[in-house]
């Protein structure tokens, strides 16, 4: 009888060796702690605290398959949530986070449940070339141009009047004298005067004018014409190849600025997406380039009309849920994953926030 309980006792030791993180995670009633961080459409915060969006919905069918209670950690950036999950403080990161060989060597990621990449915003341009044409016209610098010429002229008009008061074409009252020489002086900026200087000091004078105006226009037909070109160079954005030379926007410590420093391409950070935008619409950059599904929404939605997608996807990309490395919730979380593509609930939850693309 003692040696039946021994082979008992030894098989029941055996099989909680086997099976001690399955066991473990049935049995845990503790919630689990999600990392998230805001990223439209993926993660959205609520005015009420709660949240909504496509990685949620499908998180929160995942949970509710493998009867799971949890809660979420918010957080401000990807380096943040895969920080959190790395150390501890979350069992579970989501968002729009790529499937990197980089981040595996120290975390383990979900089977990929969106397939992503890079794309290329800019803004849309060639619909208004008038408006554009007088906007580049009192751009700053030529404001000032014609301000100072403006000046000018009337200098020219009094040292004209002051030079030929005994000229009948400049009469000799002041208002009248001083208004014909501003007339002339700006009539003959574009040789179009009929009345001319009759002293030798007045000749040489508008001979030394008209050569000015001569300069001027032609400085002012160039500076017009240098903005044109720029500002179609700017705007001819058409794909990846015509990024070099531009002023590119993207976040900062994320796969797209990854990429674009690896291709040697100059440019700048900012914080978060939704700071970009702004920088995109007012002309401060040409271009953004970032996670393809996230680019895609918004111009779709809120800055449709005002930006558009240049290009296709390149770069391509998984989107994974990460959890710690050889954590068991990894093998629930893949299996919840292919039941919900078999059963049509993931597409379901796709519709619903990509149904405008």
């Amino acid at each position: 009888m003692s040696q039946l309980l021994r082979h008992a006792a030894f098989l029941a030791c055996l099989i909680l060796c086997m099976f001690p993180s399955v066991s473990t995670v049935a049995q845990d009633t503790t919630p689990l702690r999600v990392a998230i961080k805001p990223q439209t459409p993926f993660v959205m915060y609520n005015t009420d605290g709660s949240y909504n969006g496509f990685i949620i919905g499908l998180w929160e069918a995942i949970a509710e398959q493998n009867n799971w209670t949890f809660e979420y950690v918010p957080l401000e950036t990807v380096p943040e949530v895969l920080d959190a999950v790395r150390a501890g403080d979350a069992e579970v990161g989501i968002a729009g986070i790529s499937i990197t060989r980089e981040r595996e060597e120290t975390l383990d990621f979900s089977q990929p449940m969106f397939n992503a990449g890079l794309q290329i915003m800019t803004t849309v341009g060639g619909e208004s070339p008038g408006i554009d044409l007088i906007l580049r016209f009192f751009s700053p610098s030529l404001l000032l141009v014609f301000i100072v010429l403006f000046v000018v002229i009337i200098l020219v008009g009094h040292l004209v009047w002051v030079v030929e008061r005994k000229n009948p074409d400049f009469p000799d009252d002041y208002l009248p004298g001083v208004g014909e020489g501003i007339w002339w002086a700006a009539s003959a900026l574009i040789g179009g005067s009929d009345k001319m200087p009759r002293s030798a000091m007045g000749r040489v004078g508008a001979l030394i004018w008209i050569v000015t105006g001569i300069v001027l226009i032609a400085f002012l037909t160039a500076d017009l014409s240098a903005q044109n070109t720029v500002a179609q160079l700017q705007s001819n954005i058409r794909g990846f190849d015509d990024l070099p030379g531009k002023r590119i926007v993207t976040v900062a410590n994320t796969t797209s600025a990854d990429f674009l420093r690896q291709h040697n391409l100059l440019f700048s950070t900012v914080a978060t997406i939704e700071a970009a935008y702004p920088l995109l619409e007012s002309g401060r950059a040409d271009a953004i380039v970032f996670d393809a599904p996230v680019l895609r929404h918004y111009a779709f939605t809120d800055g449709q009309g005002r930006v558009t997608l240049a290009g296709g996807v390149f770069a391509r990309q998984d989107y994974g849920i990460v959890v710690q490395q050889d954590s068991p919730l990894r093998e629930l979380i893949d299996r919840v994953l292919l039941a919900l593509l078999e059963d049509g609930t993931y597409q379901a939850i796709m519709v619903r926030w990509f149904r405008t693309e």
